[in-house]
Order: C-alpha cells, then structure tokens, then sequence
C-alpha cells in the first residue's frame, strides 16, 4: 500500500457516533493506525442504528457504525475496572493522539483524563469532542445535534418562511459533521506541534461553537442591525432571481438556480425526464442538478472516481 501522510501515527480511540468516530476515521484514512476502544457494557451507539437485521454479527451491520469507524482496529476494554484502565495507560505511552467525545469528566473519573495520559506521555495530543465545550456553565448540559441545530442558530435559518424552524436530524446532523471536519484539520495542526516541541496539548472542541462559526455572516449582520431579524426562506437565496427544486415527469426532483426569471421552469420540468431537464438547462447555461439519495451516489461514476489512493 502507497504510504500516506499519517503513516505511522498511533491514535487512541474513545470516539462515538459522528462527532468523534468519524474525526479518527479521518485520520485512518490518512494512514493512520487507529484503535478504538469499546466496553461490552457500552457499545458505540451507531452499532444499533440502521442494522440490517437481528441475526450473528447484527454489531457490525450498521451503514453508520461501519462508515464512521472504517480503517480502525478495535479493542473490548472496561473503562472503570483497574485492569482495564491499566492497559488504556499502558497504550496512551505509545499513541500520539487521544480522540474522545464523551460526556464531561467521564474520562476523569475513570483515571484516564488529559492529566494522567499527558503524565504517561507528554507529547500526546488529547482531542476532547463535546457539545459545549469543556468548560463554561452549560459544559455538562446533555445535547444532540437537534438541541445543537437550535443553540447554534442553524434551526432559525432553516425550513420555509412562516413554519416552525427544522433541525438536520441523525440522518445528516450537521453539527456532529462539521465538527469532526475541523477536528480532524486541527488534530493534524497539533501533531505538528508537538512533533516540533516535544509537547503534546489539550484540544477542547465545542460542537455549538463550531456550528455557530460557520454563521459568522448572520452574527456581524446582527451586530450591525440590532432590529435585524433573521427569516427563513426555504429555497429561495438573497442575490439569486429564481432558485427552488422542480418535479420531473419520471418522479424525480430538480434543483435549479437562475439569475433570470423563469416562469415557465415549473412546466419544462414536468413536461420532462429529469436527465433531460437537467441537460437542457444546463445547455442554457442554468445551474441545474439532480435531487440524489444514496442509491443515486452508490451509482455515481464522478464520485466513484475519486479516491485516497
């Protein structure tokens, strides 16, 4: 196998679900050898989420566990029984990066908190994932990504004008995404460091604030009106004349940005296969694409052609 840029790299693994699996999945697609750690008594929760079926081996049939823990080895460790927190010591002295997002202080009370890890291996680099972040007064409020949709300011944003505001839900869940994107990005900045100085750090991660930041826009626009009140809109956009998603006679769904007006978009698309409509608009030079689900991208040649190799 070709060497990749992480080739080498030791990563410990107590990530769950999106936010912190899928920032050492990350890293393992890199190269990195990444080992996640599990108890019997609790299991990643993506284990049970969308399996196929109840039969031998249901624990590895779940699309959002296999997805978010691709590349990995793993390991059955009790994290409250003494053999099992020495072990967790032991490989922490051979690892460069800790990746975790559980709730505050679980880690801690287990022993195995940034402080002791650090003092068995002081260039390690300790990623603490969470919703709120490690410290403030809301560091142990319990979250998911509808209450960080809601928090962040993304729900305000989104759904049609005058309808309650909509949240991303598990199947896209924005911010446990886009968290695990900068986390990777910084993990990597810090391996740097570290490599650099001979010292590790700690990396305090804030789901709510990372969401809030990719809304940086909205916060300066209130800033400078303070009566400026933010309205959802559905598909429509602020610059873009005619913007909205169109049925096609085949079933399938359009969407279509132009910087003209269209009157006549709605019967072109109904009188038409979506390919054709998607083909003719975009011959007009009108940006145009096809609503996809996951069959669609399983089948997708442009996204089958691009790869890590």
């Amino acid at each position: 196998m070709t060497k990749r840029p992480l080739s080498g790299l030791r990563v410990l693994d107590f990530g769950l679900l999106t936010a912190g699996a899928n920032t050492s999945a990350m890293l393992a697609d890199l190269g990195a050898d990444v080992l996640k750690i599990e108890s019997g008594a609790y299991l990643d929760p993506f284990r049970v989420v969308g399996k196929i079926d109840d039969e031998d081996g249901w624990w590895n049939r779940s699309p959002q566990f296999r997805f978010t823990n691709r590349n990995k080895r793993g390991l059955a460790l009790n994290l409250k029984d003494p053999e099992g927190q020495r072990v967790i010591r032991d490989l922490a002295a051979q690892c460069d990066v800790v990746v975790e997002n559980f709730r505050r202080d679980v880690l801690d009370r287990a022993g195995l908190g940034y402080k002791t890890l650090r003092a068995v291996n002081p260039k390690i680099v300790f990623a603490a994932i969470s919703s709120q972040g490690d410290t403030g007064p809301e560091r142990m409020n319990v979250s998911f990504g509808s209450t960080l949709d809601a928090t962040s300011g993304i729900a305000a944003l989104t759904g049609y004008e005058d309808e309650e505001p909509r949240i991303s839900g598990m199947d896209v869940n924005y911010p446990d995404q886009i968290v695990s994107l900068f986390a990777t990005g910084i993990v990597i900045a810090a391996i740097i460091e570290a490599r650099r100085t001979g010292e590790g750090c700690f990396l305090d991660f804030s789901q709510r604030e990372v969401a809030s930041f990719t809304l940086g826009e909205e916060i300066l626009a209130a800033a400078a009106d303070p009566q400026r009140s933010s309205r959802r809109c559905g598909n429509r956009a602020e610059g873009t004349v005619q913007q909205d998603t169109y049925l096609c006679n085949d079933g399938r769904w359009i969407a279509v940005t132009s910087d003209r007006e269209q009157p006549e978009l709605a019967a072109f698309c109904a009188g038409r296969a979506s390919a054709d409509a998607t083909a003719e608009l975009l011959m007009r030079g009108i940006a145009a694409a096809p609503c996809n689900d996951g069959n669609d991208l399983l089948q997708d040649e442009a996204l089958a052609g691009v790869t890590l190799a």
